[in-house]
């Protein structure tokens, strides 16, 4: 119930979710009493077995992003636990199936990058040539996190260290003659680092009662945005001359 529970943190889920699963597994395999509480880095769960022995588990969550596959597959898998009870050998098979699960290819996630960084430079006002710079910008973000990531950089670095390479390329594409608008090729790329997911979840967290999450969740979705918009001004402080 645990693992399950973690990975539906690990790939997005809110917390109300995590907690209601766990209790909801331990409940239809005949645990007396199960207690969980789950913020966004950490999950504790007591419970009390039908020979009335206490036991007490802890996860520590070291990060976490969004993935609607995984998640999906998961809550399915849990209302099968629910409903069926099967044995545990066929929940680990099913879990490490999940676990396994396909997964987007480097230049297919460069190439989602590109195309969704293109499609808002146009749609917030660019033109054409505007939306094709963005494309070779989205894909650079892409690559620049993937790079980032591998160093394991903190966080606030990278978002920073990552906005700042950002900015530059938006402004050397219109230097070089292939975009017109710097502010809407900047805008269509910031897009792509703005945390929508983490802030529609600490919302979603403050109106099922958690605040503790909520306020984890919504500072780390501000502390990320203002990161964000710190590496872009830097990058219009460093070669805001060549525009």
């Amino acid at each position: 119930a645990i693992n399950i529970g973690e990975q539906l943190l690990v790939s997005g889920a809110e917390i109300s979710r995590v907690e209601d699963t766990i209790r909801r597994i331990c409940n239809a395999y005949g645990i007396r009493q199960s207690h969980i509480f789950s913020i966004a880095s950490c999950i504790i769960v007591t419970l009390e077995t039908k020979e009335r022995k206490w036991i007490t588990q802890t996860r520590r969550i070291l990060s976490y992003g969004t993935d609607m596959w995984k998640l999906d597959r998961l809550n399915d898998l849990s209302r099968r636990i629910c409903a069926t009870q099967p044995s545990f050998a066929v929940i680990d098979q099913e879990y490490e199936k999940i676990l396994k699960g396909p997964t987007y290819s480097p230049a297919v996630q460069c190439g989602i990058y590109a195309m969704t960084a293109g499609a808002f430079a146009i749609f917030f006002g660019g033109n054409l040539w505007d939306g094709f710079a963005s494309l070779f910008v989205g894909a650079l973000i892409r690559v620049t996190l993937y790079a980032l990531s591998a160093i394991k950089l903190k966080a606030i670095f990278s978002n920073i260290l990552c906005s700042l390479i950002s900015g530059m390329a938006c402004i050397l594409v219109c230097y070089l003659g292939i975009g017109q608008h710097v502010e809407m090729i900047m805008i269509g790329n910031i897009m792509l680092l703005i945390p929508g997911v983490l802030m529609t979840n600490s919302f979603r967290d403050f109106i099922s009662g958690d605040m503790i999450s909520g306020l984890l969740h919504f500072s780390e979705a501000m502390i990320t945005a203002v990161c964000v918009a710190a590496g872009f001004i830097l990058s219009k402080i460093l070669l805001g001359g060549m525009l």
